[in-house]
């Protein structure tokens, strides 16, 4: 039940927020930066954070988590927000309203060895310093 309505209220979000993503990038060669609330990867250009609408950030946590499976391929899982299949229908249902945003460019939403490479290194090393966090205690 939490689903359905976490659905529809990112359903919502995605109606009211429909096309104010940029479609097109002023940057020539954008940086991939990490995204600590989803420990997700987004690019500089894709204007997410810049958009100040909290909902809107919100809910594009599951859509880049989801695409950042797809980037690092099916044989490397790197975790979901919610489950795999969730976070598969909010990216599907993002694609439907923000069809043109950057973020779903083919190069960023496709297997990369170059950038699965980046990212399940530095996914490592964030793992390896929270544990060493935790472990100071």
């Amino acid at each position: 039940m939490l689903d359905v309505l976490l659905k529809i209220r990112i359903w919502i979000t995605f109606l009211r927020n429909k096309g104010t993503l940029p479609t097109v990038s002023e940057m020539i060669t954008p940086k991939m930066k990490y995204e600590i609330l989803s420990g997700s990867f987004i690019w500089e250009d894709e204007g997410l954070w810049e958009h100040r609408n909290h909902h809107l950030q919100n809910a594009f946590k599951y859509v880049i988590k989801h695409r950042m499976n797809l980037l690092v391929g099916p044989d490397n899982d790197v975790g979901h927000m919610r489950s795999k299949s969730f976070d598969k229908k909010i990216f599907k249902m993002a694609k439907k309203y923000f069809p043109n945003w950057i973020g779903f460019q083919e190069s960023r939403c496709r297997y990369n060895p170059e950038i699965a490479e980046k990212i399940l290194r530095i996914k490592k090393v964030e793992k390896w310093k929270y544990e060493k966090l935790l472990n100071e205690e």
